[in-house]
């Protein structure tokens, strides 16, 4: 079975494709890549870009779930909220419309996605130190991943670990 996580983003996007072994739900491979949307295009046409690549994927590989990291304020760049909501209802939306179902998505705050690999106060060097650190991951990690990669490695990362725990996440 397969999981896409995402971390959602205008200009990149971190995209992880996770292939489980339904029996044990371990770890069997991994493909991680960033996808670039031109930054010269306006916001519309570079949501509606990420849309179509992401159908594609979605085409692609089949996931049976959705886990992306949510939105949140950011004081530094705080007209970044409104593109980055717009962008994840597209992330849904397409899922959506791929797979009919909208159960199958799970979001997961900042926070919480940094506390599935570290103790959740984690800046970017540290999300990379935690997420290469993680045993279970070696065997998939270039060392090439880009820090988006690194934050959809630890967002999938995480439901893993929740769909390990609650079973029944696994029927939606």
């Amino acid at each position: 079975m397969r999981i896409i996580s995402i971390d959602p983003g205008t200009m990149h996007c971190g995209v992880v494709v996770w292939f489980i072994n339904p029996n044990n739900l371990s770890i069997r491979d991994m493909l991680s890549f960033t996808i670039e949307v031109n930054p010269n295009l306006n916001v519309e046409d570079r949501i509606w870009l990420l849309k179509e690549k992401l159908l594609d994927i979605y085409i692609d590989f089949n996931p049976i779930h959705l886990a992306h990291e949510s939105a949140f304020l950011n004081r530094l760049r705080p007209m970044a909220y409104g593109p980055i909501y717009t962008t994840i209802n597209v992330i849904r939306k397409s899922f959506i419309d791929y797979s009919g179902s909208f159960n199958s998505i799970f979001s997961y705050p900042p926070k919480l996605v940094k506390s599935f690999v570290s103790k959740g106060t984690a800046n970017k060097d540290d999300m990379r130190s935690a997420v290469t650190n993680l045993k279970e991951l070696q065997p998939f990690l270039t060392g090439y991943e880009s820090e988006h990669e690194i934050d959809a490695l630890a967002i999938g990362y995480g439901h893993i670990l929740n769909i390990r725990q609650l079973n029944e996440l696994l029927l939606l």
